[in-house]
């Protein structure tokens, strides 16, 4: 065989495949459902602008996108519905006295938009999609048991330790250990009763209340007091 008839057969089988990759491509395009996806209306625009401005992710997650903290939220409409939805962010507290989300204070327009985002994003098909998220495990990882502790329990959301996390609504805790914030004190002592119940020590916190065992919670305490 020549190199005439190799490069026929390269330009040849090339345009095969290619012809092969375009059939396979208009018949998945043929086959996908148009509404996997609801439409996106403007009220759903502006709830999304709500979840964003109100660092909701940084606590949920949607599609698997966002902090572990508190509960997945892409078909939370399917399992409780509008009516619930709307109490719950208007005050989570008087829908269960026990609840650690804070209130938000969310006007009555930004509780409907993120109802219509919620609705919105429940109506995806997602294919059973995100799967159960992975938690960290202290063995072997290299960190702190307080460290893990501090992004397993979500405190990265609110908090910014050494340029790593969010920079806000709570304070950076980069140099805790060493430097009080807001006049408040920063003795072991006090961090423990502070991760106990927040607003006991501080009634206008915005800070939730964790949940938190004995252990996680000391745990947590050795590593903001070694922050310096």
């Amino acid at each position: 065989m020549n190199e005439k008839h190799w490069r026929n057969v390269f330009i040849f089988g090339t345009l095969f495949f290619l012809v092969i990759l375009v059939a396979m491509t208009v018949d998945s395009l043929a086959q996908v459902n148009s509404t996997r996806t609801p439409q996106v209306t403007e009220q759903v625009a502006n709830g999304k602008r709500v979840w964003q401005a109100r660092n909701c992710n940084s606590c949920h997650t949607i599609l698997g996108i966002g902090g572990y903290f508190a509960p997945e939220l892409t078909k939370t409409m399917d399992r409780r519905g509008p009516a619930w939805m709307r109490d719950w962010l208007k005050d989570p507290k008087s829908v269960d006295p026990n609840a650690t989300m804070p209130n938000q204070k969310l006007t009555d327009a930004e509780v409907e938009d993120l109802v219509a985002f919620f609705t919105w994003v429940s109506g995806i098909d997602t294919n059973d999609w995100p799967p159960a998220p992975l938690t960290a495990s202290a063995g072997g990882s290299g960190q702190s048991t307080g460290a893990l502790l501090f992004q397993q329990k979500g405190c990265a959301g609110c908090h910014m330790v050494n340029g790593q996390g969010a920079a806000g609504p709570g304070p950076d805790l980069s140099k805790i250990g060493s430097e009080p914030y807001d006049g408040l004190p920063n003795t072991p002592e006090f961090l423990a009763k502070w991760l106990d119940d927040p607003a006991a020590q501080k009634p206008d916190t915005t800070m939730p209340r964790l949940p938190l065992t004995p252990a996680e919670r000391d745990a947590l305490v050795e590593y903001m007091v070694g922050l310096k």
